[in-house]
């Protein structure tokens, strides 16, 4: 059993106020609602709180039963039990929480319901949506699209070996403040993220384990070879149809199958692997303006947007790393 508490190095709140509390909770972790049945002079909070550049990692204990309503946080979080019990009511499932049996993960939009007990204490670990796609599309080798979910509760022992390198890294932060190299502290960081996404059931589990996919038949391959060579021009599935000898329904059908995606989704993939791939080289003259116009996009807002949600950072930070 890990001595408590943790990241006792970086203190953020001790207090018996719940108004206190609550305004740290909700600032933090979007908390909406706070019950403290506990009388005051018996309730004891202390929270400590340490922020690096894509994830944050909060140590609390309350010294008191509490209840709490979670809803419409902006990141990925995950809570790992360290002392006590509780139960979580998560996108309509009951869990209960306990140190053996690991953490309870949440998406961006994710609400709930907790109640703790007065021995209750935990890790919450707060992750960026943007490192955790971009992460996502490294491993895929492609865009992310459609988004990240999560879907339903960790894998037990999966989340148990992740609550292991968590609270391995809260020590090292407690252990080593200020004697970590940013080396390390980057590398350590990236295996919290990258651990993250096999840790959790989420719509991509099956390709990052590897879980093959029917082989293509041949109207998906011959679309496929169109799209790639034609991805510069105007694509329909009339188009995808007329040239596959097959009818929109079987198509898509097939392409969810082989692909995971609808024909014309695959379609955006390409353009925005292409992107990417000219921001990445950029020619001399290269913009954002002429890359988004390249492929596809009229709209430069909407092409912000999905380039961000496909790889975690806007395309301007893209070419401007890469200019020579």
């Amino acid at each position: 059993m890990l001595c408590e508490p943790l990241l006792d190095s970086f203190p953020a709140l001790r207090t018996q106020d719940a108004e206190e509390l609550h305004d740290w909770l909700q600032s933090t972790l979007a908390v909406r609602r706070l019950d403290l049945p506990t009388r005051n002079d018996m309730f004891e909070c202390a929270i400590n709180h340490c922020q690096l550049s894509s994830i944050s990692l909060s140590y609390a204990r309350y010294g008191g039963a509490m209840r709490a309503n979670l809803e419409n946080n902006d990141f990925f979080v995950q809570g790992f039990p360290l002392t006590g019990d509780g139960e979580v009511e998560w996108n309509g499932e009951v869990v209960a929480v306990r140190p053996e049996l690991g953490g309870i993960a949440g998406a961006p939009g994710s609400a709930g319901n907790i109640s703790y007990n007065g021995d209750f204490s935990h890790l919450v670990l707060k992750i960026a949506p943007a490192a955790l796609v971009h992460r996502l599309s490294i491993l895929l080798d492609r865009p992310v699209d459609p988004p990240l979910q999560l879907i339903g509760p960790p894998r037990s022992t999966n989340a148990a070996a992740y609550g292991r390198l968590v609270r391995f890294f809260a020590q090292e932060l407690e252990q080593r403040r200020g004697g970590l190299s940013a080396l390390v502290l980057e590398e350590l960081e990236d295996a919290v993220i990258l651990n993250f996404l096999f840790a959790n059931r989420h719509n991509y589990s099956e390709m990052l384990e590897g879980a093959p996919r029917a082989a293509a038949p041949w109207q998906v391959r011959r679309a496929v070879d169109y799209i790639e060579q034609h991805w510069a021009e105007p694509i329909t599935i009339e188009q995808l149809t007329r040239i596959t000898e097959t009818s929109a329904r079987s198509l898509f059908l097939l392409f969810r199958k082989t692909h995971g995606v609808s024909p014309m989704v695959y379609v955006g993939q390409v353009r925005m692997r292409h992107a990417r791939e000219l921001l990445s080289r950029p020619a001399p003259g290269t913009s954002v303006t002429k890359v988004g116009f390249m492929c596809g996009f009229s709209n430069m807002g909407t092409f912000a947007m999905k380039y961000y949600g496909a790889y975690g950072e806007k395309p301007s930070d893209t070419l401007r790393s890469h200019r020579k």
